[in-house]
């Protein structure tokens, strides 16, 4: 359940932050292209006066469809995996660690050498590019 939370309050986050955002990344989008005014203001005011209010939300929906499955991914990636890391260290540190052995060399795989923020960190930013590349594309 404590997963499912950690989900959807960054697909939440996501979904605000697009919305409220939406403006300034239609804006962004026109001026990379070159269309209309070269400057924020002017961008803003030919939307307005073109498309209305509504305009300035154009295409939010693609935008939409990338970021909330991402955010949603990032968070609950995160503590999961820095939870079960933070598991393994604690049961290894008590129990023997796992080990392979090649004629006289011995490998001990601990994870005590590794932070399981970092872990954690590197997994939802793998896991979420993963998943949410094809969104990004479409997006483009």
């Amino acid at each position: 359940m404590r997963e499912v939370g950690e989900f959807l309050s960054g697909a939440l986050a996501g979904a605000m932050t697009k919305a409220v955002l939406a403006p300034l990344e239609t804006i962004r989008t026109r001026m990379v292209v070159g269309v209309g005014s070269k400057n924020i203001s002017g961008s803003f005011i030919e939307i307005i006066e073109q498309q209305g209010w509504q305009g300035l939300w154009a295409s939010n929906a693609i935008n939409m469809l990338r970021i909330v499955p991402a955010q949603a991914i990032e968070p609950g990636t995160f503590e999961c995996v820095k939870r079960a890391v933070t598991l393994a260290q604690e049961k290894w540190s008590k129990e023997e660690c796992p080990k392979v052995q090649i004629d006289h060399v011995v490998l001990n795989f601990t994870l005590n050498w590794i932070s399981p923020i970092a872990e954690a960190g590197a997994a939802q930013g793998v896991f979420s590019t993963l998943v949410c590349h094809p969104l990004e594309v479409l997006k483009d």
